[in-house]
């Protein structure tokens, strides 16, 4: 069964993070305050997939679908409907179909910082209607009655049988009709694949010409044309870097497990590590770490390794090697580098023994 739920997020023309040209607004007071908020990124894929955010308090009521999820920690087949105001009334601006809804807050980590979301969808599924064709109207319950549109709330379930027996057929014939309008806001694989023109570079002519094009998909034209010319580590690497920090995690963990093949490099491995972390690989992810802590001598990045072990060991209730390694950390010549974290974990590690 497809559950319906309409979220109130600020207005955005892309969201796909705040730029000059692209600023949140008619949101609430934090958006007002800071400019940004958890929305801002609704609609920019990581690995393949959208992460929706919407301000709430406390958990999201998934029991108001079915009295029969009372307990349950996530749903499944939610349509989640954005709705936000163009300074005037508030509009549909996209959609996630077969989306997960979770009950409470969820985290994932983007280049280095923590962001919260209550809903994951494949990238196929989730639509954003262009800034002028947004013109279908969520009616506010202050003025169209209870239970006949967004209240207070953030977050309005649709639960009411006007919602279900009149609403949300038209909502859904609406958004059937405007999947033809909407451009897919995401990369196709088979545009991921194409090479550039063949003008007699060499591989490492190609990767040089690719640091100084600021356009992904053509950087990455000559990345692959690279790894066409010459399937080695340098190539493999290089382009398992570019799909990394552009948020590929899948196609890079392939590269760097390529490139690892062909050289047995402890940078290579402390770069798949952090993909592995990404994509909840933890066994994987661990299984890295302790073949860098066996090599570490005279690894510039083992400090940031070993954090992220650490991570590892703690999130996986691994509490006596996470301490094991600290106290290994803090016996190193160069124990500076890891006195910014080590506190820190000793402090998590102990209170979440006394919890345990």
């Amino acid at each position: 069964m497809a559950y319906y739920i309409f979220c109130e997020i600020a207005w955005m023309k892309k969201y796909r993070g705040v730029t000059e040209n692209d600023k949140p607004k008619n949101g609430g007071k934090y958006i007002k305050e800071n400019g940004y908020g958890g929305e801002v990124y609704n609609f920019l894929t990581y690995n393949h997939k959208c992460y929706g955010y919407v301000m709430h308090y406390g958990e999201m009521h998934i029991e108001r679908f079915d009295k029969n999820l009372k307990n349950s920690p996530k749903v499944r087949d939610v349509t989640v409907i954005f709705v936000a105001s163009d300074g005037l009334e508030s509009k549909i601006v996209g959609w996630y179909e077969n989306a997960a809804m979770f009950r409470d807050w969820q985290q994932i980590y983007i280049a280095g910082d923590c962001y919260d979301y209550n809903f994951i969808a494949d990238e196929k599924n989730c639509y954003l209607i262009e800034e002028n064709m947004r013109t279908f109207r969520v009616p506010r319950a202050t003025t169209a009655g209870k239970e006949r549109g967004m209240g207070r709330s953030q977050v309005w379930y649709a639960e009411s049988a006007y919602a279900q027996n009149e609403f949300i057929p038209k909502v859904r014939k609406y958004l059937d009709s405007m999947k033809a309008y909407c451009t897919p806001f995401y990369l196709l694989k088979e545009k991921m694949s194409v090479k550039a023109k063949d003008k007699g570079q060499t591989a490492d002519e190609l990767i040089r010409a690719s640091y100084y094009e600021k356009d992904f998909l053509k950087s990455l034209s000559y990345l692959n044309l690279a790894v066409a010319k010459d399937d080695c580590f340098e190539t493999r690497k290089e382009r398992a870097y570019h799909l990394m920090i552009n948020f590929y995690l899948d196609e890079a963990e392939e590269d760097y497990k390529a490139a690892l093949q062909f050289e047995d490099s402890l940078q290579a491995m402390a770069e798949l590590m952090n993909v592995e972390y990404c994509l909840h690989n933890t066994t994987s992810a661990i299984g890295l770490g302790e073949r860098i802590r066996r090599r570490k001598s005279g690894f510039d990045n083992w400090s940031d390794c070993a954090y992220l072990l650490a991570i590892l060991y703690f999130e996986n209730k691994e509490y006596n090697k996470a301490e094991s390694l600290m106290y290994e950390c803090e016996s190193e010549e160069d124990s500076e580098k890891h006195n910014n974290w080590i506190p820190e974990m000793r402090k998590s590690v102990k209170e979440a023994r006394k919890k345990a």
